[in-house]
């Protein structure tokens, strides 16, 4: 065999080994793991009425007043100038909060009928973040606007909000029927026909990671 020949056949053979080695398939394993939630985020916001601007409430923060009320000579009624929003998030990792909301009455100048409860609202919404620090809304037709009196064990299922995150709007009964919701026909606003004093109510809000 002269040299050629066996330089051919080296060739060959070489060839053949680095065929094999380009033709062997490499298999690559990805993986990437969300860590799930360690509990519930609860933000509270006052808006202006006016404006609708939203300022967050120091955390912790669970005393929400309407005061001042201002009487309003056209539709001779005390509103305020703000109302609140809670918002249900998850802290640690990933999850959806599930949202229980019951109301008690508290102290009622009015006696047995017609208090606070009766004249506050709640809403409850689907938030859905998107680009650009922008979220997109929705009422959500299960719950709706209530008057917080009719707030009984009131189950918000996180499957109802996802993807997204519940949050429920808190404000004085008006009467408005524009808006995300209309008022509940069967609210009552504060006038002079009721007694003088303050108001109160408790919202109890229970709240599970899923």
């Amino acid at each position: 065999m002269n040299i050629l020949a066996i330089f051919i056949l080296s060739s060959l053979f070489l060839l053949s080994q680095i065929l094999d080695v380009w033709a062997a398939p490499t298999t690559y394993i990805l993986s990437a793991t969300v860590p799930a939630s360690t509990g519930i985020s609860i933000t509270v916001s006052s808006i202006n009425s006016t404006t609708n601007l939203f300022t967050v409430l120091p955390a912790g923060t669970t005393a929400l007043s309407f005061d001042p009320m201002t009487f309003n000579s056209t539709s001779s009624v005390y509103l305020p100038n703000h109302y609140y929003a809670l918002d249900f998030g998850v802290s640690g990792g990933a999850g959806t909060a599930d949202v229980t909301v019951s109301y008690n009455e508290g102290a009622n100048p009015n006696g047995t009928s017609n208090g606070l409860g009766y004249k506050t609202t709640a809403t409850f919404a689907k938030e859905v973040p998107g680009t650009g620090g922008t979220t997109t809304e929705s009422l959500l037709a299960a719950h709706g606007k209530k008057r917080l009196i009719d707030l009984n064990a009131e189950h918000v299922a996180y499957t109802e909000v996802t993807p997204g995150f519940l949050r429920i709007y808190l404000g004085v009964w008006t009467g408005s029927l524009t808006g995300l919701a209309p008022d509940p026909s069967t609210g009552q606003p504060f006038s002079n026909g009721d007694f003088p004093g303050q108001y109160t109510g408790s919202l109890v809000v229970t709240a599970v990671v899923n």
